[in-house]
Formats: structure tokens, sequence, C-alpha cells
């Protein structure tokens, strides 16, 4: 189940990539008003075309660049841990644990500051995959007997 959420975000992520690249070459630093442009050519009034333009911020050529190189730097990480997963590598699941592992304070962090039915979502999410991971790793060291984690 992980190596497949692993492939699906690899997914996303090189889909993100091509999309920040492209809108950066191509000088698009407001893409909703770029994507209604035609619409309020023909309607400079038109509410739905004006709200929807108003959520997205423009950003700068440099920003889109800089999320560009994120997103390929997460692209990069999730298809390392999809083909370790799916080729069943030892290695890959102390990766995953400890990546995840390490945005869970920031996640408890968000959720006290803002509290949101979705960011707890995450939390939890990312709560199994650790104590999952964990425990996997826990029950398979060579010599010892197997740990009995709660739940």
């Amino acid at each position: 189940m992980l190596a497949i959420e692993k492939t699906l975000g690899a997914a996303f992520f090189l889909v993100a990539t091509a999309v920040l690249f492209v809108l950066r070459v191509r000088n698009v630093t407001h893409p909703l008003q770029a994507l209604f442009a035609d619409e309020l050519r023909e309607d400079p009034h038109d509410l739905l075309a004006t709200w929807l333009i108003g959520l997205l911020p423009q950003v700068s050529r440099s920003a889109l660049l800089t999320l560009a190189l994120i997103s390929t730097g997460y692209l990069l990480l999730h298809v390392i841990e999809a083909i370790g997963l799916w080729l069943g590598q030892l290695w890959v699941e102390y990766l995953i644990l400890v990546e995840t592992a390490a945005f869970l304070p920031y996640e408890l962090y968000e959720l006290a500051r803002r509290p949101t039915t979705f960011k707890a979502a995450i939390l939890l999410l990312n709560l199994i995959i650790v104590a999952y991971l964990a425990r996997r790793r826990l029950q398979a060291r060579p010599g010892r007997p197997p740990v009995r984690l709660p739940g």
C-alpha cells in the first residue's frame, strides 16, 4: 500500500514539476489570470473568473523556479522510495521512517496553531505509518525476540 502511495506521489510531483517549469519558461506569473484571459476579455466583470483569479496570488519567476526545484526534490525522493518499496529493499523503510517522523513536530505545531480536520487526518496517517514501520523494524531485528507494541 505504501509503494502505491509513493508511486502516486511521484506521479503528482512529476506533473507539478513540469507545470512549474513550463509556467516559468512562459513567464506566466499569474496562472489563473492567463487561464481566464479570454473569458475576461469577453466580460471584464465576470464574477466567477475574478473570484478564482483572486484565490491564487501572483508569483515571481524566482518563486516559480524555487517551487519547481523543491518539487523536483520531492519527485526524486518519491521515485527512490517507490522503487525501493517495489523491490522490497530494507533501507527504504528506514528512509521513510526517518522522513515521516521528521515532519511530525511540524505537523503537531501546525495542528495546534490552526486546527483543521485535514491536518488532523494527515498527522494521524503519518503516525500510523511511523508506528507500522517502527514495529516492522523492531520485530525484524535478528537475534532478538519480537517486540510487542501496544495496538
